[in-house]
């Protein structure tokens, strides 16, 4: 079968029926910057199980609502507001006509709101029922009364042993205790009918223990200790057989396995040998996994099993957009009906309906109308071998009327470090600085995710070596082969990007005009005394694993101790109130910055933590930057 597109005759009205809702197009088109710091209209939608409703959320200047549209007319049925400076954070259905919904809120003099912890109700009526403590395991959309929530049966010093628990969908009546966790702190997985069949967590060592259920015992699969990788369970097959692990290898990227549940037998059934897989792709109905993610430019699916009746389906969806990647985000019990999610590097999220027995798929909603592909700049994969011979991907972004001229460009470390990466998706920053003319540089430096473990762990301990070097090797490649101007290139990054934004300024003083840090952990041996990764053991354990305990080697790969050599022109930013990098960070580097005599810019909001919440503080960050740049590449 073949996707009919149709005009948008079921276009949700939410935003306009929503008091505080912004308006579809921004009041000033002359405002670039503020198109971008926009809200966007619909956080997500999503489809009730039998179909007769859809559920958004929608943020306001204030806070996030929760909205439910009836599909016969298109109106709002009920609504949860958390009220000012709440924000619904996530949403799943529970039933047919109930949801549940997570919320946080912003205490006191700070911008970043933070989880209650509960679980509120709404029904399609517009009554609202108790909230309740809980992890959701399984909602059981099948059963109308009751799903699985997981708590803690004992509490002791920092350990939580967790059980799984049958609860009435009211929060009222009898709780039935069903299974207890096999070690402290684990998370759960049910198959589709609410059997639990995994358990995991990760001891204070930071090592991941994996158990499957069989009748009343716990056995283990997997011991990092044992086997040095992990593994994680992440769903079932429809009829109960088979789970599905997403598993590392030693070398080499992570597999999609099968596990038959009674003999413990595995096969792959999804690998690649350049990539992990990106992500999993779901039955219609979200009760077992049919394939797996992988690509460069434009993700393609490989399915499990491809007479799968939704796999020929899921491929049309994929021939129907073409340069983009639509996804089925959630579908209606019966598999009748779709939200399909279309995603490009060059516009944020569309969502579309979709009937799964004639192939119409008709738009229901844009995240963000006001940002065309038409506006934005291409994205394209890139490869290049590092000094080492190591082949490093990235993704490089360029205005699409390039002058004659060479470019200005933008080199954008991630944060993390490890296991984290910049991929093909849409991203505001990145399109906002190649929409102002400039080039943008994003690699994947040694100890970035998607290619396995042995890739992440050749980062280890590398922090400003191997993957610095990886940066310049990357910016010296745009130089010789992407037509950018040698004499214009800034750096900014967060997170462990401030930190890499510096350290390769130093690193390399005359291949950088400019640099900005933004809560970049500059100290290294102040990793181990302040923040909050080192206040647990699980922490502490990450740290020496990944960071090292030789205190002179990690002051040797810090920005405070090369502050001297930089000759780039240095903007820091950092939120005073920042708990995983502590502004201490800052204060020492600006102390070694000013014993050198090198002047630096700032913008250090008080009320912020990591990352900025507030849309002030957002709005002066932007424009500071933006500033900073057009001042130093024009």
């Amino acid at each position: 079968m073949r996707l009919l597109l149709l005009a948008a005759s079921c276009a949700l009205p939410l935003a306009a029926g929503v008091a505080g809702a912004a308006p579809a197009v921004p009041a000033s088109t002359t405002d670039r910057l503020g198109e971008f710091l926009r809200r966007p209209q619909y956080e997500s939608l999503t489809l009730s199980p039998r179909g007769d409703y859809l559920a958004a959320r929608v943020p306001l200047d204030d806070r996030t609502v929760l909205v439910v549209v009836r599909r016969s007319d298109m109106q709002i049925a009920a609504q949860l507001d958390p009220g000012k400076d709440g924000f619904v954070d996530s949403e799943t259905w529970v039933s047919d006509t109930r949801l549940f919904a997570s919320t946080s809120v912003r205490w006191g003099t700070r911008d970043q709101p933070y989880s209650l912890g509960v679980l509120r109700s709404l029904d399609v009526d517009n009554s609202k029922g108790r909230a309740f403590a809980g992890n959701v395991i399984d909602a059981l959309v099948d059963d109308p009364e009751r799903m699985l929530i997981s708590d803690c049966r004992k509490v002791t010093i920092k350990e939580c042993w967790t059980r799984v628990v049958r609860v009435s969908k009211d929060g009222a009546g009898k709780r039935e205790e069903i299974v207890d966790a096999p070690i402290p702190n684990a998370d759960f997985l049910a198959d589709r009918k609410g059997t639990v069949r995994f358990s995991w967590a990760w001891e204070t060592d930071d090592r991941q223990q994996v158990y499957l259920l069989r009748g009343e015992d716990w056995t283990q699969i997997n011991d990092e200790t044992v086997s040095g990788v992990e593994v994680l369970p992440v769903g079932t097959s429809y009829d109960g057989r088979y789970g599905y692990l997403w598993s590392e290898r030693k070398q080499g990227p992570d597999v999609i396995e099968r596990i038959d549940l009674a003999s413990g037998e595995r096969s792959v059934v999804a690998s690649d040998p350049d990539s992990d897989p990106q992500r999993l792709v779901w039955s219609f109905d979200g009760h077992e996994p049919i394939g797996a993610v992988y690509g460069g430019l434009r993700p393609k699916t490989r399915f499990f099993d491809a007479s799968h009746p939704h796999a020929a389906l899921t491929a049309d969806m994929e021939t129907a957009f073409p340069g983009e990647f639509a996804r089925v985000t959630s579908a209606t019990r019966d598999g009748r009906s779709a939200v399909v999610t279309v995603s490009s590097p060059r516009e944020p999220d569309r969502y579309y309906l979709l009937d799964t027995a004639s192939g119409d798929l008709k738009l229901l909603a844009k995240r963000r109308p006001w940002l065309t592909a038409a506006q934005m700049a291409p994205t394209r994969a890139i490869e290049l071998k590092n000094r080492d011979g190591v082949v490093l991907r990235g993704w490089l972004t360029a205005p699409t009327k390039s002058p004659a001229a060479p470019l200005p460009l933008v080199v954008m470390p991630h944060g993390g470090p490890f296991d984290i990466q910049d991929d093909w998706g849409y991203d505001d920053e990145v399109q906002m600085l190649a929409t102002r003319g400039y080039a943008v540089l994003r690699v994947n430096f040694r100890g970035s995710g998607g290619r396995g473990r042995d890739f992440v762990e050749s980062g280890h301990r590398q922090w400003g070596a191997k993957m610095i070097d990886d940066l310049n090797d990357a910016t010296r490649w745009a130089i010789a082969d992407a037509g950018v101007d040698a004499e214009r290139i800034c750096l900014w990054g967060a997170s462990y990007g401030g930190y890499a934004a510096l350290m390769a300024a130093a690193r390399e003083p005359d291949l950088y005009r400019c640099a900005i840090g933004f809560a970049g952990p500059y100290d290294l041996p102040t990793m181990h005394r302040w923040g909050d990764v080192q206040r647990s053991r699980w922490g502490r354990a990450y740290l020496d694993r990944t960071l090292g305990d030789d205190m002179a080697e990690l002051r040797r790969q810090s920005p405070t101790a090369h502050a001297a050599k930089i000759k780039a022109d240095l903007m820091l930013v950092q939120g005073m109130r920042d708990e995983r990098v502590s502004p201490e960070h800052l204060r020492m580097m600006k102390r070694a910055l000013e014993e050198a005599g090198k002047p630096y810019e700032g913008y250090f909001p008080s009320q912020e933590t990591h990352g900025f919440y507030g849309e002030k503080s957002k709005r002066q960050y932007y424009e500071r930057v933006l500033g900073f740049l057009d001042k130093h590449l024009r």
